[in-house]
């Protein structure tokens, strides 16, 4: 089958003066048309760095060192910076997780909307402004107008993220990177942008990559689900799958973290430790020292990513036991 996006073996490096961090370390899964895949885990996961490695904008010390990222076939690895502008903001556009940083402090809002549409779609000023009012028109911001010439300090954190939604739209991209889209929004704020994206997934068949930590946003989203630990994915499958029937202690982890509407506690579970220095990674399952379940191998060999399941796979000795009931995959390691 043919993807959109294929991700193999990935290994994005910081090469610093304390050491090597592989913030992103054999990292492969695939994207489909019109499909949403959500990237989970905790911060220092390598969710963030992930994206931005499939964007092209991993500056120094970091760097893309192994791997393959195929968007409709062609690896934008080997593309150069004037290639990569072409396919960036055109066919791959990125929503960043702090719109009031993203956006620039001293161009009104109409100025930076214009900007994109006239370098991609080689359009005048006159169209390209009407285009950025209809945008803004679309991703539900009233007074569209007026807001064209607004400054970004003027807007609300809602009116901001739907103004970085908007300019992603731009250019109508097959692939939107949404990179913890709701953080820091109230509730309220929270669910409609949630709707605003799912309304533009069935209009326009756009596919997405959701990063977040948040598995409400998930279950509400996902197609399918991609759980990330110290920079290597440890369970993916389909999204009813992993909250019916998780496989890595990991993944169970956060599940019983998140708070249940229909479930009264004292206080809610949580996964003990902290994330594994990536500079000083355990020798074998880097989930090792957190993990209540931990075997003998886990301390001394790095499991492999096996399928347990028809299309779900985990990264965990305590499968891998059962050689009879798995087989290992290339597909996902």
């Amino acid at each position: 089958m043919k993807y959109l996006m294929e991700i193999n073996y990935l290994k994005t490096y910081f090469f610093t003066e304390s050491g090597v961090v592989p913030a992103v370390d054999k990292v492969s899964f695939f994207i489909k048309e019109g499909e949403t895949v959500a990237l989970v885990g905790e911060s220092g996961s390598g969710k963030s760095v992930t994206s931005l490695s499939i964007m092209g904008l991993i500056d120094s010390p970091g760097k893309i060192v192994e791997g393959e990222i195929l968007f409709d076939g062609k690896d934008l690895t080997l593309l150069s910076e004037k290639e990569l502008r072409k396919i960036r903001g055109n066919d791959v556009a990125m929503i960043f997780q702090e719109p009031l940083t993203s956006l620039n402090p001293v161009l009104k809002i109409g100025d930076q909307l214009s900007e994109s549409i006239i370098l991609h779609q080689k359009m005048d000023k006159r169209k390209a402004r009407e285009i950025s009012i209809h945008l803004l028109r679309q991703v539900g911001i009233p007074r569209a107008e007026q807001i064209m010439e607004s400054y970004p300090h003027l807007l609300s954190g809602g009116m901001r993220q739907r103004v970085m939604i908007a300019m992603a739209l731009s250019c109508g991209p097959r692939l939107l990177i949404a990179d913890e889209p709701t953080t820091a929004l109230d509730a309220t704020i929270q669910a409609q942008i949630l709707q605003l994206l799912k309304k533009l997934i069935e209009e326009t068949n756009t596919s997405i990559l959701l990063i977040t930590h948040d598995l409400g946003v998930v279950a509400e989203m996902a197609d399918r689900v991609v759980v990330m630990y110290a920079g290597q994915i440890v369970e993916h499958t389909d999204v009813f799958t992993l909250f019916r029937d998780p496989k890595h202690p990991y993944t169970k982890g956060l599940i019983e973290s998140t708070p249940k509407i229909h479930e009264e506690k004292d206080e809610l579970t949580s996964i003990a430790g902290t994330v594994a220095n990536p500079l000083n990674y355990p020798t074998g399952c880097r989930f090792v020292d957190r993990c209540p379940f931990a075997l003998k191998e886990c301390s001394t060999n790095p499991p492999h990513m096996l399928e347990v399941n028809k299309d779900h796979y985990v990264r965990c000795w305590l499968h891998e036991e059962k050689e009879d009931d798995v087989r290992e995959t290339t597909k996902t390691t």
